[in-house]
């Protein structure tokens, strides 16, 4: 296994809640932060910051407004959207933003520095 790989996946396990990640459940490069971990932006930049300092990673160009919009939103405005996502792709674009993935922080890990993909 990838050292950086398995550094990260005990890193996780460590910031998740415990019980939350069940015993059978495996941690994958492909999970998003947001949409399967389920950590709204405040905690993604917290975990994000820690991360960062645990492993050294630059985090100059991340901005994770970049990848769940609604980070920069406010709540009306999230609100409305959501209301709307339904019957409009530019509400659910405005809601779903770009992947945020383990894998892109176990890269990033690997170089040392985030990168906007």
């Amino acid at each position: 296994m990838d050292d950086a790989w398995h550094q990260l996946q005990q890193f996780i396990r460590e910031v998740r809640a415990p019980g939350v990640l069940g015993i059978d459940e495996k941690l994958t490069r492909d999970m998003d932060l947001y949409h399967d971990l389920d950590w709204e932006p405040p905690k993604i930049l917290d975990i994000m910051r820690t991360w960062s300092e645990r492993f050294n990673v630059d985090l100059r160009d991340f901005d994770v407004a970049y990848y769940v919009p609604s980070a920069s939103m406010r709540k009306r405005d999230v609100v409305l959207a959501a209301l709307k996502s339904p019957f409009s792709a530019k509400a659910r674009e405005s809601l779903g933003g770009r992947s945020l993935t383990l894998g892109m922080l176990e890269e990033a890990m690997k170089r040392g520095r985030w990168e906007r993909s």
